[in-house]
């Protein structure tokens, strides 16, 4: 099936794969929105989207990593729920979403079909917001996304989610064929959880290539926010220093990229 993918700023991708429409991690509202989760939370947005919500179109799927913070799935993102198709995401956030959301396991597999014949197989992989077990439960469940799908030239698609890296990853590398990577990057981090990150840096994204074997990785969740703390220029500074320069992509803001999987 023919792909094509566009950057929509922070952690959103919309992902066109044959007659699908996917969107991740939905973000919409426009810069200077400010949000407060709790003392120590206080998130802001420092960019507007490129494609104002309205204009999103006909959404088949949402893949949530978590809805419990802002910049994953913020007010004009959460509109879509109602509209979409399918909403998937942990089995936490689907129990305060309710409706149409989803929940799934680490490793379970769905799949997607469409009035054209087309399926995909989306399985929840293994993620975690933070490095230690503290963290992890004050910042809630997360969650990743595998796409696979008939004819793959290179492999399937993975979506880190927001995660620091884990041992559970080279377990991803061991169990799938993975071709491209969307890597939740920018080094997220909040007074709250102290000197931890909640996401990872570049160089532990480099270590997420390296260790699938993905060809191709496309960064997000790198700018747009003031709590990201590394942007571009430091991601590729850790792919050049890992030897995989070649490997990680930059598409346009808000403009569609056709990509062989």
């Amino acid at each position: 099936m023919k792909t094509k993918i566009t950057y929509l700023g922070g952690p959103t991708y919309l992902l066109e794969v044959g007659k699908f429409r996917l969107l991740t991690d939905p973000g919409f509202d426009p810069k200077g929105t400010e949000r407060s989760e709790g003392p120590g939370h206080d998130l802001k947005k420092i960019m507007s989207p490129p494609v104002p919500v309205e204009k999103i179109g006909r959404i088949d799927a949402i893949l949530l990593s978590h809805q419990q913070h802002y910049d994953n799935l913020d007010n004009a993102g959460r509109s879509l729920i109602p509209k979409a198709g399918r909403v998937l995401t942990t089995k936490e956030s689907a129990e305060v979403l309710g409706g149409r959301a989803e929940g799934m396991a680490p490793w379970e597999t769905i799949e997607l079909a469409n009035d054209a014949g087309e399926k995909i197989r989306v399985t929840a992989m293994p993620a975690k917001h933070g490095p230690s077990p503290e963290v992890q439960k004050a910042t809630g469940d997360t969650m990743g996304f595998l796409l696979e799908w008939d004819g793959q030239k290179n492999g399937a698609l993975y979506i880190t989610g927001d995660t620091v890296y884990i041992p559970e990853i080279e377990e991803i590398g061991k169990r799938f064929k993975v071709g491209t990577a969307i890597l939740h990057m920018g080094a997220a981090q909040i007074p709250a959880a102290g000197d931890n990150r909640l996401t990872m840096n570049g160089e532990e994204g480099a270590k997420v290539v390296k260790v699938t074997g993905a060809k191709t990785a496309f960064a997000a969740h790198y700018e747009g926010w003031m709590h990201y703390t590394e942007q571009r220029d430091g991601i590729d500074k850790s792919f050049a220093t890992a030897n995989l320069a070649d490997r990680i992509q930059w598409p346009p803001l808000g403009k569609a990229v056709e990509v062989e999987i």
